[in-house]
């Protein structure tokens, strides 16, 4: 395929990584369509590491068996093939040893510092959803700092991490617990909410209210701001008896067993003397870090990120209760333009992101008012909303007022409406906002954004806000039904907890499946005006493909190193250079000189002042320089342009001599022309002007000389000296090994279509 010729190209060719500056957003420059979407397999690797494990008594087999191997995602630009390899390690001795101390160093004991769970007043609950009931209780243990573990294990890696890849550490710290459970360990990794700062100890809304205060989250893992996750299945946890209750039905036969046994209850049924016990514990650490693995690493969940350049998020705020008291000044600080758009801009960075946040009375908006009332109804003073028809009522009606709705870029509609005493319902279950669509609508009560005092701030709506319009940009939950692992690492799509931004999961989906579908209309273009090019090359379109080739084998380089930023910058280079090659395929004529002078300076007699009028009726003129040779020593000088066809340059500290000169132009598609060359005596007290008048062009190779024509140098055998356009000046190409690469394409793209 022809994909496969561009990487043999690449190696042939021998390109390098190089330095990139910031990216700068640019639009892709090159439409062309290729024969078919370029498919661009990458390599990912993921390091397991066992601390604290007898490598004796684990089946790696059986480990290893199911986890994901191959992720197949597919957009317009690109068809992504990410393989996925597996190498398993032990922590040794000392390392645990070391591990265990910094854990008993950053950890507190003590009674009721945890929550546990009441399995049977969830049941009840869920049963009997309009009779809250009290499911969490406090429970003795030790609680761990997740956020130094994380560091430390980021800083002081068992083994070298991947280059393209995670580690995912599997911990055993089962003597820290009782064997009664009466007293167990956990991991506290700070849910906090980003608009107040406040730490979160309040779960969901069904259980927001005094029957469930000061709800403590407990994580047997964590992750996501490295690119590391922690998973201690000795460690306490109570999401997952929660998700496995409320999400299931019983008697919840397709859960596992990590659900509700951890690690010491597991391994008290085994004999792990036996195949049959060792496979039973390898099979059960293999569930616990599955979801993990598939659903954060390498998440088939999530949709290839939207390859636009710009984005809108357009949100309103609609305070309902102005006349009940409740002005709009004293809620925004629910959130704010700048935090949503620093969320967004640390997601993607690649798209020019804006984004507006009105605050509103919804009284002096009758359409939205009597909209929200069609749906709407109050019982027993509970104002009830009819969630998903309200949702599509504004997708049709309001939406399009206020986003354009047929713009390609990401355009997201966020609506929010804050009132005392509301409940919005989807599907015989109660949420707080909706998203899709590029649209996210968040009905959220005005009693969950303060303290019992109704004064404090508690919670405003940002997390929730960039949970919906991460759904609008292709992310989805990091949990499935029975598959809830996901949810304690740091990224907003889960359910568990909030955290003031994304994870670094999230960071890197989004940016490398961007990346690549970049990768993949380079290339796409790439082959589209190879498939058309003459044969033989002219040497500026051979140096522009090449050009182009190294670009791409850069962004791999960087890629490859996770470098989603540098290999941006890279591929937007490539697409600046593919612009440069279509008009090298079509236009071969070189800039036209009509007049040049030398002159000096009318008021400093050591400075020459050059003029010359360069034309280019196709490609347009990107640069023009200055030769001068003076006492034998040639030196160059950049013009710049003086308006219409003129350009200049000024040369200071020129003593009195004759000095020789002539100038070098090239057009946008690199063809290049030489004046002819010019003398003048310059005596450093008096003006004397040497002009040239209208001339033609010639081709050819000469070298240049006196005359009235100009000599256009087009082609060449290595001749060409391009080291004025690389960054750095070291470069030089031979036509040899660029037409050798040229061929390789050619060869194979027409082997294709056969």
């Amino acid at each position: 395929m022809r994909y496969a010729a561009l990487v043999l190209l690449l190696f042939v060719i021998g390109a390098q990584a190089t330095s990139v500056a910031p990216p700068v957003r640019q639009t892709p420059v090159v439409e062309s369509t290729p024969a078919a979407v370029p498919e661009i397999t990458r390599d990912w690797a993921v390091n397991i590491v066992l601390v604290g494990y007898d490598p004796t008594v684990i089946d790696e087999a059986v480990l290893l068996d199911g986890l994901p191997i191959e992720r197949m995602h597919s957009s317009k630009y690109a068809k992504m093939v990410y393989n996925v390899h597996y190498a398993v390690h032990y922590a040794n001795a000392s390392y645990t040893e070391r591990l265990r101390q910094l854990i008993e160093d950053n950890s507190v004991s003590g009674t009721d510092i945890g929550t546990a769970i009441n399995e049977s007043a969830l049941e009840y609950q869920k049963e009997h959803p309009d009779e809250p009931q009290s499911v969490f209780y406090p429970r003795d243990g030790m609680e761990i700092d997740g956020y130094v573990v994380e560091d430390w294990l980021e800083a002081n890696p068992a083994v070298a991490p991947p280059a393209l890849g995670y580690t995912l550490y599997l911990l055993n710290f089962s003597e820290f617990d009782a064997p009664d459970h009466s007293f167990e360990h956990w991991y506290d990794y700070h849910p906090v909410d980003p608009d107040t700062g406040e730490t979160q100890d309040w779960f969901r809304l069904e259980w927001e209210n005094d029957l469930n205060p000061s709800v403590k989250f407990e994580y047997p893992g964590f992750g996501g701001r490295e690119k590391v996750f922690v998973l201690d299945p000795s460690a306490d946890q109570w999401y997952l008896r929660w998700a496995r209750v409320w999400w299931g039905d019983p008697p919840y036969p397709s859960d596992y067993e990590h659900c509700t046994m951890d690690l010491e209850d597991k391994v008290a049924t085994l004999d792990l003397s036996t195949p049959a016990g060792r496979e039973a514990l390898g099979q059960y650490l293999h569930d616990y870090m599955y979801d993990a693995i598939a659903f954060l690493f390498m998440p088939t969940q999530h949709r290839p990120l939207a390859y636009v350049p710009e984005g809108l998020f357009r949100g309103l705020v609609f305070c309902m209760d102005v006349d009940e008291g409740v002005p709009v000044d004293s809620l925004t600080w629910v959130t704010n333009a700048e935090v949503q758009r620093a969320h967004l801009e640390e997601l993607v960075p690649f798209i020019n992101w804006t984004v507006k946040v009105d605050f509103l009375d919804i009284h002096d908006y009758p359409a939205w008012e009597s909209l929200f009332w069609d749906y709407a109804y109050v019982d027993n003073g509970t104002t009830h909303v009819d969630g998903i028809n309200m949702f599509n009522a504004i997708w049709d009606d309001m939406r399009p007022q206020y986003v354009d709705i047929n713009d390609t870029d990401v355009n997201t509609f966020g609506v929010v409406f804050i009132k005392k005493q509301m409940l919005m319902h989807y599907s015989g279950r109660t949420f707080t906002g909706l998203g899709g669509r590029n649209q996210t609508v968040i009905w959220k009560s005005w009693e969950r954004y303060y303290r019992p005092d109704g004064v404090t701030p508690k919670s405003g709506i940002s997390s929730v806000q960039l949970h919906e319009t991460m759904h609008a940009l292709g992310f989805h939950h990091t949990w499935t039904y029975h598959h809830y692992v996901g949810d304690f690492s740091y990224s907003p799509m889960g359910y568990f907890a909030f955290h003031n931004g994304t994870s670094t999961f999230d960071q890197d989906w989004a940016q490398c499946t961007y990346v690549d579908q970049m990768r993949g209309q380079v290339v796409g273009g790439l082959e589209a005006l190879v498939r058309g090019a003459p044969s033989p090359l002219p040497t500026n379109v051979e140096y522009v493909l090449t050009r182009v080739l190294r670009l791409l084998n850069a962004s791999d380089d960087l890629y490859n190193r996770m470098d989603w930023r540098g290999a941006y910058a890279a591929l937007q280079e490539a697409q600046a250079w593919l612009e440069t090659l279509e008009l090298a395929l079509e236009d071969s004529e070189p800039p036209t000189f009509a007049a040049w002078a030398l002159d000096t300076h009318p008021s400093a007699p050591l400075t020459l002042v050059a003029t010359v009028n360069v034309t280019d009726n196709y490609a347009g003129v990107k640069n023009v320089t200055l030769h001068l040779v003076v006492d034998g020593h040639e030196s160059t000088y950049v013009c710049v342009p003086a308006g219409g066809t003129g350009w200049t340059a000024e040369v200071a500290g020129v003593g009195p001599a004759t000095v020789t000169y002539w100038f070098e132009a090239y057009d946008r598609a690199l063809n290049v022309a030489l004046s002819p060359t010019a003398t003048f005596n310059h005596t450093a007290s008096t003006t004397m002007t040497t002009t040239t008048t209208t001339s033609t062009t010639t081709t050819g190779t000469t070298t240049p000389t006196g005359g009235s024509n100009t000599t256009s140098q087009t082609t060449g055998e290595g001749g060409w000296d391009w080291t004025w356009l690389l960054s750095g000046g070291g470069i030089i190409l031979t036509t040899t090994v660029v037409v050798v690469a040229v061929v390789v394409i050619v060869i194979v793209a027409r082997r294709r279509r056969v």
